[in-house]
């Protein structure tokens, strides 16, 4: 059974449509690439996909139920979100980020038990950064706060990861080690995640599904090594592009430069 399902979502702010028959599915152990250019949607179709939003028309299914139908509880249980980035006004450690992830599961009087934190420190100490259990969040490095803010959703437990361009603001060494992380723990959990990029490089190397989006409809959607094209990457970028193959197998797009300077007058 797909564990993600998008069902013919539209979405309207006041009367102004923003998504349009939004339809593709996610199986587990899948990562898939959710892009497009800026104002395409992707944000508003995370709130959706989320059930922060609710869609005009259409719904979205986890693991066969409607998210609608869902408590708040029940969602956190299934899903976790990964920002890209944030900011708090207090100054916890990163411990402490880490166990706000269980506050769905506590009740308005609880409070996180010993065996909470011994369980945050393992979600840490998993992707490598347990050394950073006392630090204040806000004084790590961008790098890591996402690896952070990545051990939270784990300490979830969830079946169902969104990332919100988790590399956005983040230099090479951290978006590529972010990505690999992602993927490892997508495979070895059996995890669904959609994640949310701009850069179409990184989501042909890491994603093995996209869904490319533009004007809120959905513009090529599939396996990557069948939808990452020259025509596909052109007219939702309106640039364009020639893609080559890596020493890898993966495909690598970059812009062709001539024909896209006319672009600037």
């Amino acid at each position: 059974m797909k564990m993600l399902t998008v069902n013919n979502l539209s979405f309207s702010y006041a009367k102004r449509p923003v998504l349009e028959n939004i339809i593709f599915s996610v199986e587990p152990g899948t990562i898939c690439g959710l892009l497009g250019p800026n104002a395409s949607g992707k944000t508003t179709l995370f709130k959706c996909m989320n059930g922060i939003l609710k869609p005009q028309t259409g719904h979205v299914d986890i693991n066969g139920r409607k998210i609608d139908h869902l408590s708040r509880k029940t969602i956190a249980d299934l899903m976790a979100v990964v920002p890209q980035h944030s900011v708090t006004a207090f100054s916890f450690t990163a411990l402490q980020m880490v166990v706000m992830a269980r506050a769905a599961k506590l009740g308005p009087l609880g409070r996180p038990s010993r065996r909470n934190y011994q369980d945050a420190e393992t979600s840490l100490n998993e992707l490598g950064v347990a050394h950073l259990k006392h630090r204040s969040f806000n004084g790590l490095s961008g790098g890591e706060k996402q690896i952070v803010l990545l051990a939270r959703a784990l300490f979830q437990t969830p079946k169902i990861l969104l990332l919100d361009e988790p590399t956005a603001h983040l230099d090479f060494k951290n978006q590529h080690l972010i990505m690999e992380m992602v993927q490892t723990i997508t495979k070895a959990k059996n995890l669904t995640a959609v994640i949310t990029l701009h850069d179409p490089n990184l989501a042909s190397r890491y994603c093995s599904q996209m869904v490319m989006l533009k004007q809120g409809r959905v513009h090529r959607q599939g396996m990557t090594e069948d939808v990452f094209e020259e025509e596909a990457l052109e007219s939702m970028y309106g640039i364009k592009v020639s893609i080559t193959d890596t020493c890898h197998g993966k495909w690598f797009a970059i812009p062709s430069g001539k024909e896209n300077r006319a672009l600037l007058h």
